[in-house]
């Protein structure tokens, strides 16, 4: 008996037994290739050709063998028939295990695959070597086992066997990090850790209602304010916690924990209590710990950007909404003046031309008496032909004005105090990193740290365009406001485009430490791409010919189509344009299907989520966070009570008021370690499953091979600060 139950006992039954066929399933696996036939037609012994062909169909499926004692009778007599037995009781006293172990090597061969041995054993160890330092659940391990036994085409062996080798990897592993632990933490680094268990005293001594806090405690806590004293509580957190990170970084260069080995142990600090983390032996709660730290080092860095670029897409946003209504006002404006000067030149300049036209053509007036006219004519109109000049001026001032971008500057440079509160206090805290291409903004980051944000003419302009340069030098002065506010949007664009990134965090890495590393890739490259499955993409020349060709084809066709007067919904304009006619929808009587749902007017929540488990299991996949987890899991009802409380935005405590049965400790203790964003992914994962197997959501496919959905999401109102929630005036007004 394995001391560590990966599968409960409905699956571990499923599992060690055979597989359980529907018809069409049945007809797949049962229908033998005429070699299989003929090898069991060769036996002599009805019951010996039955055991062979059952045991061939099951590893067809299964890749493993079963004792006939566990066949399933409707496979029996399915396989029967075929052989064309009669008598329906079949007694496998005579099938003896010696003639059943040279069926299984002549079905292994036949299929290809070999016997797990020592070989197979030491490439599966490798696997689930890899797996452990990825701390990938115990079940997903499983599984995943038996996929890499089937893709090498290995025999799979028992389930005691798997879980015997999946336990021991993860012990070794565990062993492994205890002993570095041991030998890489010195005497003072042990003080600092167990000094991060120790209570923090607050301010106001011993009065009453004042408790002292663990010094972990006050770190676990990370606001998502984007407020400018808030940024500066996280910075001076990051200051602390980068402290920490330094003291103890050669221990976590020797421990080699990938991302989601720290994830895993932080967060088994996060949501475990203090107690429980003091209660585990010194290396495992060093281990702890320190992964912790290094999780909040990555975090909180992760955390500032997220407020950088939030707070720089409200500055920018702002900035060109400002800029936009100035752009609207001067434009109303000048269209006061353009029908101003319309009025003037149809009335005042029009008509007098038409004036002195006529005075030149009066043949009563003498030359000297039509330039008299003239001239008093001319005198009359000088107020209003300075008027015009003066509206000429301003026009012409009104154009070039909103052609240029000095008013979007100048909007920048006003807010520029708002943005630098928030920004400016990250910039000098984060260390970045930089592709060579961003080379001078990073010489413009580092100025901007060295002078603590009080620069002057002397900080580095080179990573301006040359217009920014101008804006930035206009009138002779050199605009520190404007600077600052330009440095940190080009911060923004380096950081989205990943020309700058950290070193430390989950989010914001260089783009090659998310890849396979060169090394691995050279070594193992067949081979990873096998496992991926993209044999047929490693020529993309070969690639690239395929899909040219069925374009090219297509394009045949649909022009065939199109010329042989096959599509009716394209027409053809005199012009040698064409249009493309949708076509109608045609009408069709269908009866309602009012009968085929219950009569109630409502279906109770806690009935869907126990109707759809039932034929889903998705509470499977709501697994305890840590590996090694011994105790029972949550029932039923108390899972169901956590996803309505948190779903339907009801709460905990309340939900359990409401909920007799379940007790408030155990369903704080579910959602705490059983409800994670993977577990939760996976069982809505197997509730797609479900329902793409309806042939309801299949009849609206134009293609059965291809999925398009039409989706929309709901709006929830955030109450509390956070980085994920925007603004929505439609909705919540500033909620």
């Amino acid at each position: 008996m394995p001391r560590m139950n990966i599968l409960n006992t409905v699956e571990r039954e499923a599992f060690e037994s055979p597989p359980v066929f529907n018809s069409v399933q049945r007809k797949q696996y049962f229908d033998f290739p005429t070699e299989l036939r003929r090898l069991a037609g060769e036996l002599r012994a009805p019951t010996h050709q039955l055991g062979f062909l059952l045991s061939a169909g099951y590893f067809k499926a299964a890749k493993s063998f079963f004792p006939p004692s566990a066949f399933h009778r409707r496979d029996l007599e399915y396989v029967a028939r075929q052989l064309e037995l009669e008598d329906s009781r079949f007694d496998f006293s005579d099938y003896n295990p010696r003639t059943r172990q040279l069926h299984e090597v002549t079905i292994r061969t036949f299929y290809g695959f070999r016997v797990f041995d020592p070989e197979a054993r030491r490439l599966l160890l490798k696997e689930i070597a890899g797996m452990v330092r990825a701390q990938l659940k115990p079940k997903l391990m499983l599984w995943l086992c038996v996929d890499a036994l089937v893709r090498e085409k290995i025999e799979v062996p028992s389930y005691t066997r798997l879980t015997e080798l999946i336990l021991g990897a993860i012990n070794r592993r565990k062993q492994e990090l205890a002993t570095i632990i041991e030998h890489t933490l010195d005497q003072d680094a042990r003080e600092l850790l167990n000094g991060l268990l120790t209570q923090e005293p607050i301010e106001g001594g011993t009065a009453p209602g004042k408790t002292s806090a663990y010094k972990l405690t006050l770190i676990k806590r990370l606001s998502e304010s984007t407020r400018p004293s808030k940024v500066k509580e996280r910075v001076a957190d990051l200051d602390l916690v980068g402290g920490l990170y330094h003291q103890l970084s050669p221990a976590l260069q020797t421990l080699a924990l990938n991302p989601e080995g720290i994830q895993y142990y932080a967060h088994s600090v996060i949501k475990s209590e203090i107690f429980q983390v003091t209660r585990r032996n010194d290396p495992d709660r060093y281990l702890h710990v320190i992964a912790f730290i290094a999780h909040q080092y990555f975090r909180i860095q992760d955390n500032l950007i997220d407020v950088l670029l939030t707070s720089l897409r409200s500055f920018q946003n702002g900035a060109l909404r400002k800029h936009k209504e100035q752009c609207y006002a001067r434009r109303e404006q000048r269209n006061e003046s353009l029908k101003a000067l319309v009025g003037y030149l149809d009335q005042g300049l029009l008509g007098t031309l038409m004036t002195i036209g006529a005075i030149t053509e009066d043949g009563a007036l003498s030359d000297a008496e039509k330039v008299t006219c003239i001239r008093t004519l001319l005198a009359e109109q000088e107020t209003q032909r300075l008027l015009q000049k003066n509206q000429v001026a301003m026009l012409k001032e009104a154009l070039v004005s909103e052609l240029s971008e000095d008013d979007y500057y100048r909007i920048l440079e006003s807010k520029s105090v708002w943005i630098q509160n928030r920004v400016g206090p990250i910039l000098k805290a984060l260390t970045f990193q930089g592709d060579p291409g961003a080379r001078k903004l990073l010489d413009a980051i580092e100025h901007f740290k060295e002078k603590e944000g009080a620069i002057d003419k002397t900080a580095p302009v080179t990573f301006l365009d040359p217009t920014e340069v101008a804006a930035v030098n206009k009138d002779s002065k050199f605009h520190v406001s404007l600077y600052k506010a330009l440095l940190f949007l080009h911060v923004q664009s380096a950081i989205k485009s990943g020309g700058l990134n950290l070193e430390h965090s989950y989010k914001y890495r260089p783009l090659d430490d998310y890849l396979i590393d060169r090394a691995r890739w050279q070594r193992d490259k067949q081979q990873l791409i096998e496992r991926a499955g993209l044999e047929a993409f490693v020529d993309p020349r070969k690639v690239l010919d395929e899909l040219d060709e069925a374009l090219h084809h297509q394009y045949l066709t649909t022009n065939g189509n199109i010329t042989q007067g096959k599509n009716p919904h394209i027409k053809f304009g005199k012009n040698g344009g064409f249009t493309i006619a949708t076509p109608k929808q045609e009408e069709n009587d269908a009866e309602p299907l009012q009968h085929f749902f219950p009569e109630r007017s409502y279906v109770p929540l806690l009935e869907i989520l126990s109707t759809v488990n039932r034929y889903t299991r998705y509470v499977d996949e709501l697994q305890h966070w840590q590996q090694r987890y011994h105790h029972r899991r949550p029932s039923e009802p108390t899972i169901f009570a956590g996803v309505i409380g948190i779903g339907c935005m009801i709460g905990l405590r309340k939900m359990m008021r409401i909920s007799h049965p379940i007790n408030e400790a155990e369903l704080e203790h579910t959602v705490n370690w059983h409800f994670s964003v993977d577990g939760l992914q996976a069982a809505s994962d197997r509730v797609l499953q479900l329902t793409s197997r309806f042939e309801l959501p299949n009849l609206s496919r134009c293609s059965p091979d291809r999925l398009h959905t039409s989706s929309d999401g709901q709006k929830f109102e955030v109450r509390a600060d956070s980085l994920n929630a925007n603004y929505s005036y439609k909705y919540f007004g500033k909620g």
